[in-house]
């Protein structure tokens, strides 16, 4: 779906709807529609306004030189607000003789409240109409989620030869984040997680000074980003050589996540997905130390639609483009995560992690 589409898409929406115009304010979403690479930062300063018959990007100075070469060509009118933006709205939505807009419910409240005061009409807050259309990939989508997990799988060869015990966590962090942007890299995903010992046993658990000792779970959760779309992939290696009780959890989670991708289709529920996976844990006498769902969607952001857990009801469709991460943490022990990234094909999934999941014992 190339940027037209995207916006025709829209305004096809609006024509269903009561409302005369949307408007788009958060980064992700404004990437998106308008397709501009490397022009935003991430601050949610500029607009777009879709009319029923219009797409008008709004931003500002510091925007107008890429913003208007990008735009050439395209559907998108770029216009510069000298103040509010929000004012600007109001004059082209009061020149094309529209009243009532929609806007994003992700929005603060402030903003939200902002627009009412400053727009002549009726402002109401509507939910994921711009990400329900992220959530299914097209070509060139794919292909720049398959570059960031290339990069994003090199730098996990890498650290494996880098490790050694005695460093800590924020050590090993930072070489992750080091690595990815110097091999192809935008910047990253998101911040690190490395997590040793019991602080693996967290599965959100922040990058600290702890130093990296034999006999330790290590979890490793990073990802790059290229062309602006995310990686993410979780790998949990042990510090020398396992115990029983360590093969154990490891071999449940492995198995789990073997299952849940075995279970990826286009048409299933996240929650279908999920309970495969979930009964395997379960069944190996773990099921209450798996406490978040199985996976999400994966995009401009890194959780975004859809949802693969036990309240993901909703349809996954092909090229929809999610995680599958099982885990199993044991508090004051530590934990295992296995995280692969996915692209939802109509009977199966297509894994674009390439790095490997049997057990690694690190000497």
């Amino acid at each position: 779906m190339d940027v037209t589409q995207r916006i025709d898409a829209l305004h096809a929406k609006l024509r269903e709807t009561e409302y005369d115009a949307f408007v788009a304010r958060s980064v992700a979403n404004v990437t998106y529609l308008t397709g501009f690479d490397g022009v935003w930062d991430s601050e949610p300063s500029s607009l777009v306004l879709l009319t029923r018959d219009s797409a008008t990007v709004i931003t500002d100075s510091r925007f107008t030189e890429a913003a208007t070469e990008a735009a050439a060509g395209g559907p998108l009118n770029v216009r510069v607000a000298t103040s509010d933006p929000w004012a600007l709205v109001a004059e082209l939505m009061a020149e094309g003789g529209e009243s009532r807009a929609a806007v994003e419910s992700s929005l603060p409240y402030s903003v939200v409240e902002h627009a009412r005061t400053t727009l002549a009409g009726e402002v109401t807050a509507v939910t994921d109409w711009v990400e329900v259309l992220r959530s299914v990939k097209d070509a060139k989508e794919i292909e720049r989620t398959v570059a960031a997990q290339a990069v994003t799988d090199a730098a996990f060869s890498h650290i494996l030869e880098f490790i050694t015990t005695g460093m800590t966590e924020s050590q090993i962090a930072f070489e992750l984040e080091f690595f990815m942007r110097t091999h192809g890299s935008d910047g990253i995903a998101f911040t690190p997680i490395v997590a040793s010992g019991s602080n693996s046993a967290l599965p959100h658990a922040q990058p600290g000074q702890r130093k990296i000792r034999r006999g330790d779970f290590l979890t490793m959760d990073f990802g790059a980003r290229v062309g602006g779309y995310c990686a993410d992939m979780t790998r949990t290696i042990v510090i020398g050589e396992a115990s029983a009780q360590q093969r154990e959890i490891y071999d449940a989670v492995h198995s789990a996540n073997l299952a849940g991708i075995g279970a990826v289709a286009a048409g299933r529920t996240g929650t279908e997905i999920d309970s495969v996976a979930r009964a395997v844990i379960t069944e190996r006498g773990f099921g209450e130390r798996f406490g978040h769902g199985l996976g999400h969607g994966v995009g401009l952001e890194i959780h975004e639609a859809p949802s693969v857990g036990p309240r993901g009801t909703g349809t996954i469709l092909a090229g929809s483009i999610i995680t599958i991460e099982p885990g199993i943490y044991i508090p004051g022990f530590g934990g295992v995560r296995i995280e692969d990234l996915i692209v939802v094909e109509d009977e199966k999934a297509r894994v674009l992690t390439r790095s490997s999941k049997d057990l690694i014992e690190l000497s």
